[in-house]
């Protein structure tokens, strides 16, 4: 569990360190085979209710993360785009919350940058929570865009599973299949409005629960020109549910508030890169198998 704030931290200050670098090596060029990439870190605080779990749990907390995304073309239509995200909450006094996640992957694609994008996607990770215990998760699917003049319509598909890892036993939400839609709209070449919503439906627990979690999020962000950056603030909300018993349903709904800096190198412009560069990401697949070993279990 404590490896996960260190990990954000160093994702954090890498990215902190991407402005310095791209500035040394002169402004970033617009080109379609152009290495190119971008990283993030926020701040953000969660508040957490609950309905028939047992506590202590902490209702109110603060929490960073990061995440770098770097895209390689590989020559025609085809690239290749790999993943890492974390993000750690601080938690007082209980031995039930969630308190944080390491997610890498890749994604495979074919891009045609003014209309579609087709390519799959997979990844691993871990996630804790705050009674030591680890979740390891990996998940697989597919995943399209479609573009429109200022728009951009954004779909996977997959399956996860996971295990908790101290035990090697099923004791995480798994074997779920999950949807997620994002769209995208421009206000102008620098400024982003992203909205999304996902839905995962799978087994929690050794006896094999029913558990459903809901996702939803908004994201605004806008190049700072003086800073050399992108400022972004979010909001991201999640509803836990597992079926205990025929008439008993442990949930947790989480909302989480962030603001934040991202950074681009190789390539740069939210609209440019959302079609040239590195566009994807991967669901929090190793937050919702956390949630499922200790908080709604």
């Amino acid at each position: 569990m404590k490896t996960t704030p260190l990990v954000a931290l160093a994702l954090s200050a890498a990215c902190l360190a991407l402005p310095a670098t791209a500035n040394a090596a002169g402004r970033p060029a617009k080109s379609e085979n152009q290495t190119s990439g971008v990283g993030e870190f926020w701040i953000g605080y969660n508040f957490l209710s609950e309905d028939n779990v047992p506590g202590p749990i902490d209702d109110g907390y603060p929490g960073l993360g990061g995440a770098f995304r770097f895209n390689i073309p590989a020559g025609g239509a085809l690239n290749f785009q790999v993943d890492l995200q974390a993000e750690s909450g601080f938690v007082s006094d209980t031995n039930k919350n969630y308190t944080g996640s390491v997610l890498s992957g890749g994604h495979l694609s074919w891009r045609n940058p003014s209309e579609w994008l087709v390519g799959g996607f997979a990844g691993v990770g871990n996630g804790f929570n705050a009674n030591d215990e680890t979740a390891t998760a990996w998940l697989l699917g597919a995943e399209g865009q479609y573009y429109l003049s200022d728009w951009t319509l954004y779909g996977q598909l997959g399956y996860m599973d996971a295990e908790e890892a101290n035990s090697g036993t099923p004791d995480a939400f798994r074997n779920a299949w999950f949807g997620r839609g994002v769209a995208r709209f421009f206000l102008d070449s620098n400024v982003k409005l992203q909205g999304e919503v996902s839905y995962a439906s799978g087994e929690n627990d050794i006896a094999a629960d029913d558990m459903d979690i809901w996702g939803w999020g908004l994201r605004y962000e806008r190049t700072m020109h003086d800073l050399d950056a992108n400022l972004f603030v979010a909001y991201d909300g999640n509803r836990y549910a597992s079926d205990e018993t025929s008439t008993l349903t442990r949930s947790a709904t989480e909302h989480t508030i962030k603001l934040g800096l991202s950074f681009n190198f190789g390539i740069e412009g939210q609209k440019y890169i959302d079609r040239q560069g590195a566009t994807l990401d991967l669901p929090m697949v190793t937050r919702w198998s956390a949630y499922g070993v200790d908080v709604v279990n």
